[in-house]
């Protein structure tokens, strides 16, 4: 299932819909984590608690500060990240992948809660056997929680349907090398619309005055200069234009 994700540079990138062993494999991650913070405290606090116990009437604040400490960020820990990064968790970081509306903009807090809450359902009440069955049988992956909230997790490597960056051949890995870093500046989204549309016409493109004028046009706008064949030039600019564009989303 293919979802449209529109960046801050109003370009529309096309994003699959995360598999079920990408999302498992991300909730795996997570649940480790956990458990490495929930033996972390348990081993820090075998330390300090006796300390801390004497310190207090009763044991009162240190148990108030265990219980903040300890047990809510492994309460909270999937709304807490979705939320403030950007709808990633450091599980769904490693798999690359996101949480997103279906109409592909960002989650309000109030989809990332209702998610959150319906992890009980789809998770610990079911010991996950909801949340896999319905991810793998919805038409664009969603478990009960998704549904609910109006939101799917996409997978973040580049869709080969992508029409915008199909012209410039694309490869964004991890070294790509950005030659003209304030293009988001000197280009609007509709000049790299046009520059991909005659690219991606066949009459237009093999004709070499028709795009050495669009070459020389961006040139002026641009102030950039370069030697080589204008193609190769207006490919770099839409490449360097949708990889910038990627990063700010």
């Amino acid at each position: 299932m293919i979802i449209e994700v529109q960046t801050t540079q109003n370009v529309t990138i096309d994003y699959e819909t995360a598999g079920l062993g990408q999302r498992i494999l991300a909730y795996l991650i997570d649940y480790i984590i956990i458990i490495l913070w929930f033996f972390g405290w348990i081993w820090l606090f075998s330390y300090i608690a006796p300390i801390g116990y004497g310190a207090v009437e009763g044991g009162q604040v240190l148990a108030i500060c265990v219980w903040i400490l300890f047990f809510g960020p492994v309460l909270f820990y999937d709304f807490l990240f979705e939320t403030f990064n950007n709808g990633q968790s450091l599980g769904k970081m490693v798999m690359k992948i996101r949480v997103v509306n279906i109409d592909g903009t960002a989650p309000s807090t109030g989809s990332y809660l209702m998610r959150w809450l319906f992890r009980l359902v789809d998770f610990s009440l079911t010991y996950g056997f909801l949340g896999v069955i319905m991810v793998a049988v919805t038409k664009k992956n969603q478990r009960l929680g998704d549904l609910l909230a109006g939101t799917t997790v996409v997978d973040l490597k580049l869709n080969a349907r992508n029409r915008q960056l199909s012209v410039a051949d694309l490869d964004f890995h991890d070294d790509y090398k950005v030659t003209y870093a304030d293009v988001l500046d000197r280009l609007s989204d509709r000049d790299i619309q046009t520059v991909v549309s005659i690219m991606e016409d066949r009459r237009m493109s093999e004709n070499e005055y028709f795009i050495q004028r669009l070459s020389d046009k961006i040139k002026i706008i641009t102030g950039y200069s370069y030697d080589g064949p204008d193609k190769v030039f207006l490919r770099k600019i839409v490449s360097d234009y949708n990889y910038l564009a990627v990063q700010e989303y």
